[in-house]
């Protein structure tokens, strides 16, 4: 990979949960798909997190079938049993949601969305490339920002540690990079350890 290239940005931000993030409340005449906010939805994050249903009808008799990718970037479904009146939540972090099936008939109207941001963890750029830089704010958490190679339980190339301080971070990354060969991931750990990050990359 030569030294110079495209330079790309990506930012990663915990975001507030929102029960209508995926799709907003509606009803459904029988099986079949709920109408989402686009044909592949994310929290605004970055970072995977949990999948919400909402109604204020009884529709537990009604399985969803949410998919999507994980923080890997790999497919992964889950089954949802529907609210009564209530909040449901999954327990599958997704990173993009693209489909939500309902099994039978959905007669009050009910939405999808997302918890707050709960994992911490992204995908910088999934194939071969160079952090070459990156500019954070701390949350007041000691702990370790984890970039990993290939994947979230890949090898960790690259560590920034975060002090337990409000403040920025804007460590020094040797000029040439850090080369991830099959692609670059983050976990800054599920407390959070930040407020925000912006990863420079070669993409």
């Amino acid at each position: 990979m030569p030294n110079v290239s495209h330079i790309k940005a990506k930012t990663f931000v915990p975001q507030a949960a929102s029960t209508t993030a995926i799709a907003a409340a509606q009803t459904l005449g029988g099986a079949g798909d709920m109408t989402l906010s686009s044909s592949s939805v994310n929290d605004g994050s970055n970072m995977a997190t949990t999948v919400t249903l909402t109604s204020t009808g009884n529709i537990s008799g009604v399985t969803f079938t949410v998919t999507g990718t994980d923080a890997n970037g790999s497919a992964v479904t889950e089954d949802i049993t529907g609210p009564n009146n209530t909040t449901v939540t999954g327990s599958q972090a997704f990173l993009t949601v693209t489909q939500v099936a309902a099994d039978g008939a959905v007669s009050t109207a009910t939405s999808a969305g997302f918890t707050a941001t709960t994992t911490g963890q992204g995908i910088v750029f999934a194939g071969r490339t160079k952090i070459r830089g990156m500019e954070a704010y701390s949350d007041n958490v000691a702990g370790n920002i984890n970039f990993k190679n290939t994947s979230q339980s890949g090898t960790v190339e690259l560590a920034i540690y975060s002090g337990a301080a409000d403040g920025p971070l804007e460590p020094y990354i040797p000029d040439n990079g850090v080369l991830f060969s099959n692609g670059a991931y983050v976990d800054m750990q599920a407390t959070q350890v930040l407020e925000g990050l912006t990863v420079y990359y070669d993409g």
